[in-house]
């Protein structure tokens, strides 16, 4: 019923005082009210070219509009989004593409995935629109197809699985330990030992909830923590900067900033992690300096690949600017 062409609906007398959602779920059955319901938080349902809300009540002589599913697209030049006129789209680069997944060279300032918290917009709505299928993808669990994320500031290499079973097969891959993530981060100070691991566990801050914490005192031994080790070695060092290389062997929410954070030497940039003794250092940063520059994973194919990413611009003139 839909088209590749907007679609308008002029309402009469017999649809009016009806819920939007439910609405066009009888409209267009070839969609889920669960599925409308998203596409219209998405902006992509006005009525009198406005945006609505799901239990937005029809009126005779409204007119809804169906946004056509090509107007949002990974590989287009930028574009704003319609349900908030200042977020505007980046240009998310496609690296690699077969049956099976996705993989993307995500910049910073972009979610891997939408938070009820926020309203911006996320990696996991564009796979939607650029590939709608994916929407089926590890349906239960609310994650279309991503089996791992990269903080919203954090920039780097992401897969996707555009199946379940490959899905399966992704998820299983991290679960097991057999990805290798390599990251490069900027943190402050002169990191010594400059190789080593950090081996210290991560929990749900108590004080803080939207923070994790180290598990490293008594009053935090009961805080549900979950294992985390995190491996480090020194590219270069600097006067009051170290770059790294770090490679994870856990993934839990926030473990570098939080593990560098707690060895001593917090993410250049980080806004959540930090001391006050670094905030008057100069130059500043405008997003923490972590980057995820090397993914080395096992396909379902069977190929064992890896997929690399150059550090992105701001990062590079950052540098430049402490070596000076």
């Amino acid at each position: 019923m839909l088209t590749s062409q907007n679609t308008k609906i002029k309402i009469g007398s017999a649809q009016s005082n009806q819920r939007i959602d439910k609405f066009l779920a009888g409209f267009c059955k070839e969609k889920s009210r669960a599925k409308w319901q998203k596409m219209i938080k998405n902006g992509k349902v006005l009525v009198n070219e406005k945006i609505i809300k799901a239990d937005y009540i029809l009126k005779e002589d409204n007119e809804v509009e169906i946004l056509k599913l090509t107007d949002f697209s990974l590989r287009s030049a930028p574009l704003e989004m319609t349900k908030n006129k200042k977020i505007k789209i980046p240009n998310i680069e496609i690296i690699y593409e077969n049956d099976d997944v996705i993989v993307i060279d995500k910049p910073a300032g972009i979610l891997s995935q939408t938070a009820k918290s926020s309203k911006a917009s996320a990696v996991s709505d564009f796979f939607v629109e650029y590939y709608p299928k994916i929407e089926e993808v590890g349906k239960d669990e609310q994650r279309f197809g991503t089996v791992h994320r990269l903080d919203k500031d954090t920039s780097g290499i992401m897969i996707v699985a555009k199946n379940n079973k490959s899905f399966e097969f992704l998820k299983d891959q991290f679960k097991d330990r057999k990805v290798q993530k390599i990251y490069t981060t900027l943190v402050y100070g002169t990191v010594i030992p400059k190789d080593g691991t950090i081996d210290l566990k991560i929990g749900r801050s108590k004080t803080k909830p939207n923070m994790q914490t180290v598990i490293d005192t008594k009053k935090k031994e009961d805080i549900k923590a979950r294992e985390a080790l995190t491996l480090y070695k020194t590219i270069e060092s600097f006067k009051d900067h170290t770059l790294l290389e770090v490679q994870i062997k856990t993934g839990r929410m926030h473990q570098i900033r939080v593990h560098m954070k707690a060895l001593g030497y917090p993410v250049v940039g980080d806004q959540k992690y930090f001391f006050k003794k670094y905030r008057n250092i100069e130059p500043k940063l405008k997003r923490q300096f972590l980057h995820a520059g090397k993914l080395k994973i096992k396909l379902p194919n069977g190929k064992i690949s890896v997929f690399n990413s150059k550090l992105p611009k701001d990062l590079k003139d950052f540098l430049d600017k402490i070596k000076d």
